[in-house]
C-alpha cells in the first residue's frame, strides 16, 4: 500500500517532536507558529460564515494563545469580539501572555468566564448564545484525561451555542493521540486543525466530535515531520489496491471463495457472505453448509455444498471434509451463522491450519475464546473482523473498555494474534501485528442493522483471494463496503431504513469510483 497517498494521523508526542524541531532545531520562533495558526483559524473562519458577533474561550496555555490570535483577526475584520478567560490573566505565559497584552492594547474584551464561586458569568451565557461563531480554545493536543472546573463549564456552554463552533488544532476534552474521551468533550462544527492531522480527529469517541477537519498549514518545514504509525485511508491509495479483471481472465483466475456457515437459522449470513464476495470481485464462491441446514439459495450465483453436520449444525464430523473443499480455493471465509457449541469449537481450532488465506468473523471468532495465540503460528495471511464486545471477549476487557480505547484495543489483538484485526464500528480500524493502524473514513450509521458484518466479511476474502496482502485486503475490503453504504444512503435508501443487501447494489459502484481515480474528499464524520 502506498503510504505516501493516505492521510497520516498525529499523536500528540509526534506533534511535541515537529513543534521542537521547527522552534529549536530551525529556529523558527513560537510566536510567529502561533500568529500563523491564529491567522489560518480566523481566514476559515470568514471564509464560511460572515458573522456579526463571536466569543473566544481561552484556556491559559498556547491553544488560548491561539484564541487571542483569532480574536485580533475577526476583530480587524469589522467582528464583535469577546475573549473569555479561562484563568486569571496573570497566569497566562510567553506567547499566550504577549497576545493577550495586545488585545488590551487594541480594547478587545477580554474578561473572566467565571465569577468567584467558579461559575459562568451571565456575560459568558447570555453572549456565547447570541454570538454567530463559537472560537474553542481551551485544550489543545497536549490534552489528557477530564475537563473539569470552569473549563468544563464552558464545555458545556459551547455545547448549547446555536451559532458555529469551531475548535482550534482539537475538540477541547478529547485526547489527541487516541480519540479518547473521559469527561465533557466539545461537539465542534468545524475543526481547523495546525500542520497535520491528529489520531483523535478520526478515531471514535472523539472522532465523533470533530465535525469538518480542515489542515492549515502555520510554516513548520517538512523537514521536520516525523513519519506517523496511524493513517486515513483515501479513495487515491484505495484505487491503487483494486486488481482489475483482464480479458485472459476466467472465473477460476480472478479468485475463488469459500464461505463456511450458516447452521440451521443462521443460513442467511453465510449466503451474505458468500454473494458479497461475488460483488467484491471474486469470480467463483461456494457456500458449504451443514447437513440439516435449509437448502434454499437466495442467490443463483453461489454455488452451495453440504459436508456433514448434527442437526443442522457444524461439528467434528465436518473438518476433513471443509479441509478438502477449502485447499480448492484461493481464501476462506469461517464463521457467518457458523453456529455456536463444543463442537463447532474444536472445528474452528482445526481449521486454523488450513493452507489458505483466512476470514475469521462472528462465531468463528467466538471459539478462539480468549486464546488468541491459537492463531499466531499461522502461515498464511489472516484477517479477524470483530466489532467491540467480539474484541473484548478476545482480549480479556469489557466491551465499553474497547470502546473507549478502539486503537489501542485494535493494537492489543493483532499484536496477540498476529493477524490483521478489522474493528468495526463508526470510523473502522484497520490494525497489523506491527502495530501500525489504519482509520475508515467511509460508512454511515445505516450499517448498524443485521448482516452487514457478513457483507464486510464477503468483501475482505474476495481481497485476499485476489492476491492482496492481509492489511491491503482488510484496508480495501472496508472501504468498499463503507463506500457502498454510502452510494446506497445517498442515492437510494437513506440510513434509517438500509438492509444489508442494499450493499449488493452499490458495491459494483463503489469498485468503479476507485478505479476511475482520486475523487474529491472532505474529512468530515457522517
Amino acid at each position: 500500500m502506498d503510504e505516501s497517498l493516505l492521510l497520516g494521523l498525529y499523536t500528540a508526542q509526534a506533534m511535541r517532536e515537529v513543534d521542537g524541531a521547527a522552534i529549536e532545531g530551525v529556529g523558527i520562533p513560537g510566536g510567529h507558529l502561533m500568529e500563523r495558526a491564529g491567522v489560518a483559524v480566523a481566514a476559515e473562519i470568514l471564509e464560511r460564515h460572515a458573522p456579526d458577533e463571536a466569543v473566544v474561550f481561552a484556556g491559559k496555555g498556547n491553544n488560548g494563545g491561539d484564541g487571542f490570535v483569532i480574536a485580533r483577526e475577526l476583530s480587524e475584520a469589522g467582528v464583535e469580539v469577546t475573549v473569555f478567560l479561562l484563568a486569571a490573566p496573570e497566569e497566562y505565559r510567553g506567547d499566550a501572555k504577549l497576545n493577550l497584552d495586545i488585545l488590551a492594547n487594541l480594547g478587545i474584551d477580554a474578561r473572566r468566564a467565571t465569577d468567584g464561586s467558579g461559575a459562568l458569568t451571565e456575560d459568558a451565557v447570555v453572549l456565547t448564545g447570541m454570538a454567530d461563531v463559537v472560537v474553542d480554545a481551551v485544550f489543545g493536543t497536549g490534552f489528557a484525561g477530564a475537563a473539569e472546573g470552569p473549563a468544563a463549564a464552558a464545555i458545556g456552554l459551547m455545547n448549547e451555542a446555536p451559532g458555529l463552533v469551531v475548535s482550534v488544532d482539537i475538540a477541547s476534552g478529547v485526547v489527541a493521540s487516541t480519540g479518547s474521551v473521559s469527561g465533557p468533550a466539545v461537539a465542534a462544527d468545524l475543526t481547523v486543525t495546525l500542520h497535520a492531522a491528529k489520531v483523535g480527529h478520526f478515531v471514535t469517541p472523539g472522532g465523533s466530535l470533530s465535525g469538518e477537519v480542515v489542515i492549515a498549514p502555520i510554516g513548520i518545514p517538512a523537514l521536520c515531520d516525523r513519519e506517523p504509525d496511524v493513517w486515513l485511508l483515501t479513495g487515491e491509495a484505495m484505487g491503487e489496491l483494486v486488481v482489475p479483471k483482464g480479458s485472459l481472465d476466467h472465473k477460476r483466475s480472478v479468485g475463488t471463495v469459500l464461505v463456511a456457515g450458516g447452521s440451521r437459522g443462521m443460513e442467511g449470513a453465510a449466503h451474505l457472505a458468500a454473494f458479497a464476495a461475488l460483488r467484491g470481485g471474486a469470480g467463483l464462491v461456494h457456500c458449504a453448509l451443514p447437513e440439516g441446514a435449509a437448502a434454499e439459495k437466495p442467490f443463483a450465483e453461489v454455488i452451495t455444498v453440504t459436508v456433514p453436520g448434527e442437526d443442522g449444525r457444524f461439528g467434528a464430523a465436518a473438518r476433513s471434509p471443509l479441509l478438502e473443499e477449502a485447499d480448492r480455493f484461493k481464501a476462506l471465509a469461517l464463521g457467518p451463522g457458523l453456529g455456536r457449541g463444543d463442537g463447532t469449537t474444536v472445528l474452528v481450532r482445526e481449521l486454523l491450519g488450513v493452507g489458505r488465506p483466512l476470514v475469521l468473523d462472528a462465531d468463528g471468532l467466538y471459539a478462539l475464546g480468549g486464546e488468541l495465540e491459537l492463531l499466531a503460528g499461522r502461515a498464511h495471511p489472516t484477517v479477524l473482523t470483530p466489532h467491540e464486545g467480539e474484541l473484548g471477549r478476545l482480549i480479556g476487557r469489557p466491551a465499553e473498555e474497547v470502546a473507549a480505547e478502539r486503537l489501542e484495543s485494535a493494537r492489543v489483538a493483532a499484536r496477540r494474534s498476529g493477524a490483521t484485526v478489522v474493528l468495526k464500528g463508526e470510523a473502522t480500524i484497520v490494525a497489523d501485528p506491527s502495530g501500525r493502524a489504519y482509520v475508515v473514513p467511509t460508512g454511515n450509521p445505516g450499517l448498524a442493522t443485521p448482516g452487514t458484518g457478513d457483507v464486510l466479511t464477503g468483501v475482505i476474502a474476495a481481497q485476499l483471494a485476489k492476491g492482496l496482502p492481509a492489511t491491503e485486503a482488510a484496508c480495501l475490503g472496508a472501504y468498499l463496503h463503507g463506500l457502498a453504504a454510502d452510494l446506497a444512503a445517498d442515492e437510494a435508501v437513506g440510513t434509517e431504513a438500509m438492509v444489508a443487501s442494499d450493499l449488493f447494489h452499490y458495491l459494483p459502484a463503489a469498485v468503479e469510483r476507485l478505479k476511475a481515480g482520486p475523487q474529491e474528499e472532505t474529512h468530515e464524520h457522517h
